[in-house]
This record gives C-alpha cells, structure tokens and sequence, in this order.
C-alpha cells in the first residue's frame, strides 16, 4: 500500500493516466479509451475501498466518486452512445480532471458533478454481476451432475486383476419421478473407509416406468488383489431435489468380493442411509427391484 510520501506521485501517475483516456476519447478512438478508463477505475475503486490506504476517508470519496464516473463514461462507449441522459459524458469528465488532480489539497466537500445516478448505475452493475456469478455457478454444478466423474481404466499390473462395472439400470417403481439420478460408486473396507477415488455415473440415459437406465461404465481405481479383506463396491442411488437444492440418496446397494464374477449381477437395493460397515440393512422393497450389473475382469 502506498505510504503517505507517496501519494503525490500515485496522484500525479494517475492524472497522466486520467489524460492520456480523455484523449484516446476525443480523438475517437473508444476501444483505447475503454481499456484506459476501466484499469484506471479499477485502481481508484481499490484505493478508496482499502482500510490501510494512507488517504483520508474525503479523499477516499472523491476517489470514488471519480472511479464511478469512469464506469460510467466506460459503458457509454461499450453501447456505442457517445452522451446517455443518466450517464457522464466526456465534457463531464474534462470537469474532473482537475478535482483528481487536486485531490490530495483541494475542496473535501466540493465534487463539480451530480453522481447520484452513476453511482445507483454503478451498484445495479455490481448487483448484476454478482447474480451472474451465480448463476454461472449454478450452470457449472448442474453441468458437473450431467456428465459425472468417471474415471479412465488404470493401468494393468502384472499378476493383478482390475474391475471394470457397467451399471445397467436400477429397478424401481417411481423411476420416473427422480431428477438428474445418478449412482455413486464407492469401494470401502469392512469398517467404511475409503480405499479408491469415489465416482459418479452420468445421469440417468433413460427412465422407464420401473427402471432407470444408465448403461455406464465404472472402472475400479485399484487392482482387487490390493484390497484388504471385507472390503465391498457401494453404489449409491441419488438425484436432486430443487426445492431444497441439494442432493438426497435414494436407496444404496453393494457387491462384496466373493460376488465379483465376469458376467451379470443382480443387486438387492437397501433403504437408506448406506451403512458402509454393514451392520444394520433393510432392504427397500419386497418387490423384485434390483441393481444390474456386467462384471467385467481385465488380468
């Protein structure tokens, strides 16, 4: 942060700075004007929003004010109208030269210009972006569920077997009611630790009456000769609830070691939340609704 000896020479850099956008703008060249105002704004909006600046709390709002009016006359010429009846226009900003290059002895009360709207544009713009941001982020977490987390095959081991899983599709009854279903797959040891990176299938291909398809491809990360005794591959049904915004289990399922045999599998479906040790499991319906599975072994 500039010391106090130094804001002579920051106030001087900037009005240089100040000179040379004005110009670019009379001589008509916006695209140059633009990119001077904006890194000019920016430095002012920081200086005058830091706790340990070494300006006082006036000059800290005339720097702001100032930054403001830069944004102003920025947008202007970004939508290619040179005046906006709310907006500040270049003979506007001729009136400021003059107050940033005093700012450090001049008038503390006295800004030439009328910012009440500059400033109401300045905020909406902020209030914009922000709400932007997140809906752009709310796009990359609906993304993510949409194409999962699968990982590719490992490399093979010499003497060692690796799994690959398809997940075929799952049997219930009101298949078709979930949103974005997907199934997270999981290997844990006989007390609930991970052993492999978990993964998460893409949603659902398809939803039939009673079944979801998916029809994807899950390898496991190590080799079934590294993993201790007891351990199991869980699969976890789930799907999104948007009126809480948040992910929920449906049902969850394993496959224990003596269970995994090149071919098909089908899986009982247990009620939630996944007991990863095992100890207390009940299965979620008496009808014949299972996870299929194809085993398929890689040595």
């Amino acid at each position: 942060m500039a010391e106090e000896d130094d804001l002579p020479v920051l106030v001087n850099r900037w009005h240089a700075v100040f000179k040379r956008a004005t110009d670019f703008d009379m001589w008509g060249q916006p695209v140059e004007a633009i990119d001077v105002y904006q890194r000019l704004a920016k430095q002012l909006h920081h200086y005058s929003n830091t706790q340990d600046s070494a300006f006082s709390d006036s000059q800290k709002k005339t720097l702001e004010k100032v930054a403001v009016c830069l944004d102003s006359r920025e947008r202007s010429l970004q939508s290619q109208k040179a005046v906006q009846c709310t907006g500040i226009s270049l003979n506007d900003l001729k009136c400021l030269e003059s107050t940033l290059q005093n700012v450090l002895g001049g008038n503390k009360n006295d800004f030439p210009l009328d910012v009440s709207m500059a400033q109401v544009q300045y905020q909406q713009l902020i209030n914009q972006q922000v709400a932007i941001k997140k809906t752009n982020e709310d796009k990359d977490k609906h993304e993510y569920r949409g194409r999962g987390s699968l990982l590719p095959r490992p490399l093979p081991v010499k003497s060692m077997t690796l799994l690959t899983v398809r997940v075929e599709q799952i049997g219930l009854k009101d298949a078709p009611q979930f949103i974005e279903p997907f199934i997270t797959v999981s290997v844990k040891d006989g007390s609930g630790q991970d052993m492999t990176v978990t993964q998460d299938t893409p949603r659902a291909l398809e939803k039939q009456d009673s079944c979801l398809v998916f029809n994807s491809d899950v390898h496991i990360q190590k080799a079934i000769e590294s993993l201790p005794p007891g351990f199991a591959v869980f699969f976890e049904l789930k799907h999104f609830k948007p009126k809480k915004q948040m992910i929920s289990t449906r049902c969850w399922s394993c496959l224990e070691k003596d269970e995994i045999k090149e071919g098909t599998v089908a899986l009982e479906l247990y009620k939630k939340p996944t007991d990863y040790r095992r100890k207390n499991i009940s299965l979620l319906t008496v009808k014949p609704m299972y996870l299929h599975l194809r085993l398929q072994l890689h040595r």
